[in-house]
């Protein structure tokens, strides 16, 4: 047990100390809880030090076990925090649809978005080449203005111009859009 005591504070001073913190932080996500992984890690450290080869590197070691003392917590709060769907919710609670809502989107949003999408795509037809080009590879390929000048070749300020007028002549699109009553179908 000695030699594990020995090893660790020889370590400790070259350095180690901050790799193992750092681990334990990455595995953690806070402070606190990372000294907490780093001290119960040493403990078992201490108390298997009969498992350790001389010729392995001991912070390695230390490593490996402090990533299966959060692996063991992980597994640990899993299985005491597990709900089971099959029996009724708390008489008090909200009802289980409630609590875990479905992945699927709501249908009426879902329409709502591809009528949107539908209508922007109808919009960006309606401007002129340049224009639309411009606000292509700005808006959906996300390109600089340096970059739409050289591919466009052009101006910087060919290329803002273009971008202004294509949003608003989209602007302008989606105001006379909606001011127009819907055909009945």
């Amino acid at each position: 047990m000695n030699a594990i005591c020995d090893r660790w504070f020889s370590d400790l001073g070259n350095g180690q100390s901050d790799r193992v913190f750092g681990f334990a932080y990455r595995l953690a996500g806070n402070e606190q809880d990372a000294w907490d992984l780093v001290q119960e890690a040493l403990v078992r450290a201490y108390q298997h030090g009969d498992r350790f080869h001389p010729q392995r590197p001991f912070t390695s070691w230390v490593l490996k076990i402090m990533r299966n003392v959060f692996l063991d917590k992980v597994r640990r709060y899993d299985y005491r925090n597990v709900v089971s769907l099959h029996r009724p919710p708390e008489a008090e609670g909200p009802d289980w649809t409630e609590i875990l809502p479905g992945k699927d989107p709501d249908p009426a949003e879902e329409a709502s978005r591809r009528e949107e999408g539908r209508i922007a795509k109808e919009a960006l037809a309606s401007l002129p080449r340049p224009f639309r080009s411009a606000v292509k590879l700005r808006e959906i390929e996300g390109m600089s203005y340096t970059e739409i000048a050289e591919i466009s070749d052009c101006s910087v300020g060919t290329v803002r111009s273009r971008i202004h007028r294509g949003r608003s002549q989209m602007r302008g699109y989606f105001q006379n859009r909606a001011a127009v009553p819907p055909r009945p179908e």
